[in-house]
């Protein structure tokens, strides 16, 4: 990819759409197993009743699926707790780092002190690719001993902090999940849920890369009463960095866009929308979006049908989110 000050005359079309590992295509099966702390063995389960969620993944996208659990287990500092999914209102999960993408990050801090220097850079991109889950590990180097170490962390840790929601960065190491009655911190088990979606059937929901599920119906609805209507882009705004704005969006496919989460000032808002699955094409929504420092590089994508660019450094660069 090459950047520089014009417009690439060509969109680039290499896709980085999390849903891809977020979701795992299952087999569809008619019954499922499950064995509590008083079964002796497994037997077929008892339907409670469909639980609708909406479920926001760590790249901010969103998806509503059917969950096919009848209740989950969650641990917390006082014992295990069996909770009848019909039950749960909200769930906020905290982070969760595969053993994989663990000892990929431990190997990438690790090579930050490398005596090659395509080693370091190499290891730089790594923990700037995995984002969040790496900036805890990447937040300890800079505190090592190894000046080259140190210094790298410290540049990795202000791009982290410009690219990636501040929400994200300082997420917990438990969950927090909500019932009509109470709010339980823990940690539920296992990697994964199995669900059923609309748009890939059965499907087996990665958690270490959900951020938030939402029961249907318990998130409020926004007040529009006084929200205005979006522009075209955010270029009036790019001096308000820090800043964030609430607007009234249609969402279309037809802009220009230039990034991935993170875009150039002049993005168009309504094509943005869509890129991150915020709103459908056609659909009115209100959207918040946040005016932050500008990345060294913007990456470029396909989602929902809009295709983004890349570019290098902009004046400023925006966030949207719910």
């Amino acid at each position: 990819m090459f950047l520089s000050s014009s417009r690439p005359p060509v969109r680039l079309r290499f896709p980085v759409a999390l849903l891809a590992g977020a979701l795992v295509l299952m087999p569809s099966s008619a019954t499922l197993a499950q064995k509590g702390p008083d079964d002796t063995g497994p037997k077929e389960s008892k339907s409670s009743g469909e639980v609708q969620l909406e479920v926001r993944f760590t790249d901010n996208s969103v998806l509503k699926l059917t969950l096919r659990e009848e209740r989950l287990e969650f641990t917390t500092q006082y014992g295990k707790l069996y909770i009848p999914a019909a039950d749960v209102r909200k769930v906020e999960l905290g982070m969760r780092v595969p053993d994989d993408v663990a000892r990929r990050i431990d190997s990438a801090v690790a090579d930050l002190g490398n005596t090659q220097f395509r080693r370091r850079e190499e290891a730089s991109a790594i923990l700037l690719n995995l984002r969040e889950k790496a900036y805890p590990a990447v937040l300890k180097a800079t505190k090592s001993g190894d000046m080259e170490v140190a210094n790298r962390a410290e540049e990795i840790v202000k791009k982290l902090k410009e690219a990636v929601p501040a929400e994200l960065l300082n997420a917990r190491d438990y969950d927090i999940l909500h019932t009509d009655n109470s709010r339980i911190c823990g940690r539920i088990e296992g990697n994964t849920l199995k669900a059923t979606t609309s748009q890939f059937g059965e499907v087996s929901l990665k958690l270490a890369d959900v951020f938030t599920m939402s029961a249907k119906g318990t998130e409020p609805e926004p007040d529009t009463t006084n929200v205005a209507t979006a522009p075209i882009n955010m270029v009036q705004y790019q001096a308000e960095i820090g800043k964030t704005f609430t607007f009234r969006v249609t969402g279309n496919v037809g802009g220009s866009v230039w990034g991935t989460d993170v875009y150039t000032t002049d993005s168009t808002l309504a094509s943005v929308a869509v890129h991150t699955n915020l709103l459908q094409p056609g659909q009115t929504g209100v959207i918040k979006v946040t005016v932050i420092p500008s990345p060294q590089v913007f990456v470029g994508s396909t989602r929902n049908g809009v295709s983004s660019a890349g570019y290098g450094q902009y004046p400023a660069a925006y966030r949207v989110h719910k």
